[in-house]
């Protein structure tokens, strides 16, 4: 009785083993899909900040000579196209990174 109880604790414990990969495998994936998105969030809300600063403290400052207003329209107007450029990456993240992962999983 003892051995048959046993090889049947045995087979418990595989399935539990494949329940545990199978976890480990969807917190990875999960994790993965966490670095991306902080990645991109961080991209979205940084760039667009540090280019004004750079484009205003020294690229428009010091090599054109400019009003202080118009310095501030190109800082901003170069904000804005470096926001469209990550979000412009984040939805060909999504719309062509996303695609493979799910035929996989079909």
């Amino acid at each position: 009785m003892n051995t048959k109880s046993k090889k049947g604790n045995g087979g418990g414990g595989d399935a539990g083993h494949n329940k545990l990969s199978k976890q480990q495998s969807d917190d990875s994936k999960d994790y993965s899909a966490l670095k991306v998105v902080l990645f991109y969030c961080s991209l979205i809300v940084f760039l667009p900040v540090v280019t004004f600063f750079a484009l205003k403290g020294y690229v428009l400052e010091r090599f054109f000579t400019m009003s202080e207003i118009k310095v501030n329209i190109g800082s901003a107007v170069g904000a804005v196209i470096a926001l469209h450029i990550a979000l412009g990456l984040y939805v060909y993240r999504a719309y062509f990174g996303g695609s493979k992962t799910q035929s996989k999983q079909d």
